[in-house]
């Protein structure tokens, strides 16, 4: 049985060779090549060491396969030391691309000094390169890794992961850099968000108190003319009483003096519309006080919480949302698609939104397919706060979601992004106001579908987007 092994080493003949000589042939068990080696009848050659410790006085039992030998079976054989030195072997340096062959002999001068194929690690990023590429190597910050063409499978699959590992640390490094820079710009950003934070907080301190002082001030002065007031109505309650009674008084006097009742009486009915006159007079005084004094109070109310609002409005305004979802009711579905069937599209939009810090607007657009319409998800991008943040052209899928009114079954259309030559100025960064608008092919709904299956109702289409990365 033969040996699965095609090389071995030499040793014994020179002390400069010292390595494997790949075309001697040597013993099958210990890859040596002696002078003297013994051939049993399996086929196997052992050398002098390797036979002695398998032989017995009469039989030898091969270590290799276990069959037997007996000792006249085997043959000897001695082999010159000159004979093996001129056998054609290959350089040491073959599994690094050295294609030398040579006398055994000369092996070792070879390698020591002609041969340009000796190998070593980098210093930086421990590849194996040859070392006459070490330098270019080390110059190109261990990009241009020297392949070498090794007969063993692992030094090739080693070197390729290690170019893979050299190049993902580039890029780590590299994002990492990146990272640093907007974590920078945002926290300034963060810092200057904060100090208008904090100039509205002491905005609306000074706001509630300057309320506080007024609605105090007001309420103070309301509350003296009223006291005021109702003095007055007093008096003037104590006053009628005084006149009531006098003129009980009048009454008996004149029925039994007998006097002239029908011209007292006419004074007397004079004097009682002159005190509800003044009872008018006073009433008339007394409400518009009442109601001037609460007016102020409301104007001046009305007048701060609109100069806060307007406050809160700037600041939220100035701080995107980084929101992924977006979700919108489309109104008046039937007028939309009857002037699509006329006029043969119709598109209609939501407001202006922050989706992944992108500024844009989307919507439906209604496209007349025979005598039925198609609905289309539609997008326009717009110059946003952070544009200079973000990564572009925008590659970002994107998927349309129709949500049942009663049911809150979903039905999903998912459009990517068509960076061609016609649409990629739409996904570009906008430099001054919108981009031109884009239609997503790949949402394509039936208006029949979502009509049969209740997705319409009221005249109105619960639509949700989302941008995923």
């Amino acid at each position: 049985m033969a040996h699965g092994s095609d090389e071995f080493v030499l040793v014994g003949y020179s002390e400069a060779l010292e390595r494997k000589a790949s075309e001697v042939r040597g013993s099958h068990s210990c890859d040596l090549d002696l002078q003297l080696t013994f051939s049993l009848l399996c086929g196997h050659v052992l050398c002098e060491p390797c036979y002695q410790s398998s032989a017995t006085t009469s039989e030898c039992v091969c270590p290799l396969d276990g069959d037997v030998s007996g000792a006249d079976d085997v043959t000897s054989k001695k082999y010159p030391p000159d004979n093996q030195l001129k056998r054609k072997v290959h350089c040491w340096n073959e599994a690094n691309g050295c294609r030398v062959v040579l006398p055994a002999s000369h092996v070792a001068e070879h390698v020591r000094n002609d041969c340009q194929h000796h190998v070593t690690r980098c210093p930086t990023c421990s590849a194996v390169v040859l070392t006459r590429d070490v330098c270019a190597h080390l110059k190109s910050r261990c990009t241009a890794l020297v392949f070498l063409a090794a007969s063993d499978p692992q030094q090739r699959t080693d070197n390729k992961v290690t170019t893979e590992l050299v190049a993902f640390e580039r890029k780590v490094e590299q994002r990492v850099s990146e990272l640093d820079g907007r974590l920078a710009q945002l926290s300034l950003e963060c810092g200057l968000q904060n100090e208008k934070l904090v100039e509205l907080c002491h905005n609306i301190n000074h706001l509630k108190e300057e309320l506080r002082q007024q609605l105090g001030t007001s309420s103070g002065q309301t509350l003296d003319r009223l006291d005021r007031n109702a003095a007055e109505v007093k008096a003037l309650v104590a006053h009628e009483k005084t006149v009531e009674h006098r003129v009980r008084e009048i009454d008996n006097k004149l029925a039994k003096l007998s006097l002239d009742s029908g011209s007292q009486r006419d004074k007397l009915v004079e004097v009682c519309r002159n005190i509800s006159d003044l009872k008018e007079a006073l009433t008339g005084r007394l409400e518009p006080a009442s109601v001037r004094s609460f007016a102020e109070i409301k104007a001046l109310y009305t007048e701060k919480s609109d100069s806060l609002m307007t406050a809160l409005t700037s600041l939220f305004t100035a701080v995107p949302s980084d929101c992924k979802t977006h979700q919108w009711v489309l109104t008046g579905y039937a007028a939309l698609k009857e002037k699509a069937l006329k006029d043969g599209r119709c598109d209609s939009w939501s407001d202006k939104v922050y989706l992944r810090r992108y500024l844009m607007s989307w919507g439906i657009s209604f496209m007349k397919a025979g005598e039925s319409v198609n609905l289309y998800l539609i997008l326009n991008l717009h110059e946003g706060r952070e544009d200079g943040f973000l990564d572009w052209p925008f590659t970002k899928e994107l998927k349309l979601t129709f949500i049942h009114p009663e049911s809150r079954q979903e039905m999903h259309r998912a459009g990517k992004t068509d960076l061609s030559e016609a649409t990629r100025p739409s996904y570009c960064r906008p430099i001054k106001g919108s981009n031109i608008s884009v239609r997503f092919l790949a949402t394509e709904v039936a208006s029949g579908d979502i009509e049969r299956d209740g997705y319409v109702k009221s005249d109105q289409l619960l639509l949700r987007l989302e941008v995923l990365l």
